[in-house]
């Protein structure tokens, strides 16, 4: 069966997808289908819908892509779990729900490397200020306070949060309002994606209210199996519906939102990739592209964690006789510790490797929790620091093995093969160690369970990053965007390099890994795209929350950032009050 009639057909409805589907049938004479591969997002599904469930759909594959890397040659041979969401939302529907935009670094890299100073800093904060939903962001920041994604912050109270602020003053680090407020480093609460006790997702945020559009259509339990092209131009995607049946859509325009192991996925099924694989594949040619499935990036993640001496964690909380009670708390009234990840406060810091941009990330759970040492106790009170080497020079790939859409690719990262991820890493562990152990931990802490005695030196500590390192969750960078000979996407027109009438717009157009979580700048990028898919005049560049002049022709200079960023200290009771987004 062929349909026909629509102008855009977008395949995924992750964050990416969900932007898309209602920025693009915002004009009523534009039809739009969405397909996504997963089930919807029922509002009924506590799995999706209450914050502190986040573990339940990871690793259900009613949820989950469920994809697993081959072995990884610096992480002892293990194989590692990429969760990625199979739903309405996509990832957004599954993750931790932490926003960080990243540093103002990242982008104007970005604008380098993708040979366009369009995606600099100053050319991409607008975006993110226009999806922000700050509601009680103060004036004077660079937030957005009107965008679709509801975005509350904190609260991070209570004894370990207060210590983890004060030891990180003790430490040499500013504590801020607000690291995602144009600051370059420092340790702030963390924004979350919630509203009134609930995930606040993509779909939540910016599909669900345009649903009922006459002109978007959704179809979830709906994968993609192979763009079609007519020559060098696509026409079309065909999809497997819940039936099993194949079908077939036509558009004017197809976009490819899939994520970074979906869209080069599809592209390579489709005949778009390196000519020597897909022969090996058995998949027609349809264009020679060498670069899609290439510079795959992902986060490396290690847990630190200590007992607590005090009954003040959330441990209790595993207690299943205490859930009724979270549940409707969260559900009827909005609040408690169902409302929110546990992981409410963390930072950036520089480390001796570091360039221009912070390298390590440090985000505080007030509980023990599970890792990859399944042996550590979890149900006393404890509390866990998530330390995460943000920069590396490794690279990887996303590679199908069949013809069969069904069939996961192989997906290797390299991890810790990187120049400078060594030491990166020796150096994490000791600022994570030094923090914790400053004097404003010294009542509550009663020893450390994660690493442990027995890991001190420089090889001992790689060792155990070898052996209990995991997933960041961040995976990009697969169909990169740039002028390059490597390069996939057309960075002024989203446009696959080669081909007409498709685009790929998602976490795999990344030029490279931002210093931060991958939903901020995933959800920026699709802002961003539409205006270009549009034909809209794009916002004008911000300077560091200032309206600039128009951006100059020369690369060098277009959009760059000057000055220095005014970091300045804050009490905990101005933190506690006025970080609290409503």
């Amino acid at each position: 069966m062929t349909e026909a009639g629509f102008d855009f057909v977008i395949v995924g409805g992750g964050p990416a997808g969900c932007i898309l589907a209602n920025r693009l049938s915002a004009n009523p004479s534009t039809q739009v289908l969405l397909l996504e591969a997963g089930p919807p997002d029922y509002w009924w599904d506590l799995r999706l819908k209450l914050p502190l469930a986040m573990g339940f759909p990871v690793g259900n594959p009613r949820y989950d892509w469920m994809y697993e890397s081959e072995a990884e040659p610096g992480l002892g041979a293990r194989k590692l779990h990429h969760p990625r969401g199979k739903v309405l939302g996509g990832s957004s529907s599954i993750n931790g729900m932490i926003y960080e935009r990243g540093a103002r670094g990242d982008y104007d890299r970005w604008g380098v490397e993708a040979g366009s100073a369009s995606w600099s800093y100053a050319n991409c904060l607008p975006y993110f200020e226009r999806l922000e939903g700050c509601i009680d962001e103060p004036l004077g920041t660079t937030r957005g306070r009107t965008g679709p994604q509801t975005l509350h912050r904190g609260p991070a109270e209570g004894p370990i949060f207060d210590a983890f602020f004060k030891a990180a003053e003790q430490a040499g680090y500013p504590v801020v309002p607000d690291f995602n407020d144009d600051v370059e480093e420092g340790f702030s609460p963390l924004d979350q994606a919630v509203h009134a006790g609930k995930r606040a997702s993509a779909a939540q945020a910016y599909l669900h209210p345009v649903q009922a559009r006459d002109n978007l259509t959704v179809r979830c339990h709906a994968q993609a199996t192979q763009v079609v092209f007519e020559g060098t131009r696509a026409v079309g995607v065909r999809y497997r519906g819940r039936d099993g049946a194949e079908k077939e859509v036509r558009a004017a325009e197809v976009i490819l939102s899939g994520g970074a192991v979906g869209t080069p996925q599809l592209l390579q099924l489709s005949g778009v990739g390196d000519q020597e694989h897909l022969a090996a594949v058995g998949i027609p040619l349809v264009h020679h592209l060498p670069g899609v499935g290439e510079s795959l990036q992902d986060h490396l993640a290690v847990h630190v964690q200590h007992k607590c001496s005090l009954p003040v964690s959330l441990s209790p909380i595993r207690n299943k006789a205490k859930w009724p009670g979270v549940v409707l708390d969260a559900v009827l009234f909005g609040k408690g510790p169902g409302t929110r990840n546990p992981m409410q406060a963390g930072g950036f810091v520089k480390s001796d490797h570091a360039e221009d941009e912070p390298d390590v990330m440090f985000l505080l759970a007030p509980l023990a929790m599970h890792s990859a040492e399944d042996s550590v106790e979890v149900s006393a009170h404890g509390y866990q620091m998530h330390v995460g080497v943000m920069q590396s020079d490794a690279r990887g790939t996303v590679k199908i093995v069949s013809r069969d859409p069904r069939e996961h690719p192989e997906i290797v990262i390299n991890f810790l093969s990187g120049s400078k991820d060594e030491a990166r890493w020796v150096e994490a562990i000791r600022r994570a160690r030094d923090l914790l152990s400053q004097p404003a931990f010294r009542r509550l802490d009663a020893g450390e369970t994660l690493p442990g005695r027995g890991v001190e030196t420089d090889e001992e500590i790689v060792d155990w990053v070898r052996r209990t390192g995991r997933t960041g969750y961040h995976l990009a960078c697969s169909a990169r965007m740039g002028r390059d000979e490597g390069a996939v996407v057309d960075p002024d027109t989203m446009r696959v390099h080669g081909l007409d009438g498709l685009r790929v717009i998602d976490a795999s157009v990344m030029p490279s890994l931002t210093n931060a979580n991958t939903l901020a700048p995933t959800m920026m990028i699709a802002e961003k795209a539409a205006d270009l898919i549009l034909g809209n005049a794009p916002l004008a560049p911000l300077e560091r929350g200032r309206r600039s002049k128009p951006a100059s022709s020369n690369p060098a200079s277009n959009g760059q950032v000057n000055g220095s960023a005014g970091i300045a200290h804050i009490d905990r009771s101005r933190a506690g009050s006025t970080t609290e987004q409503g």
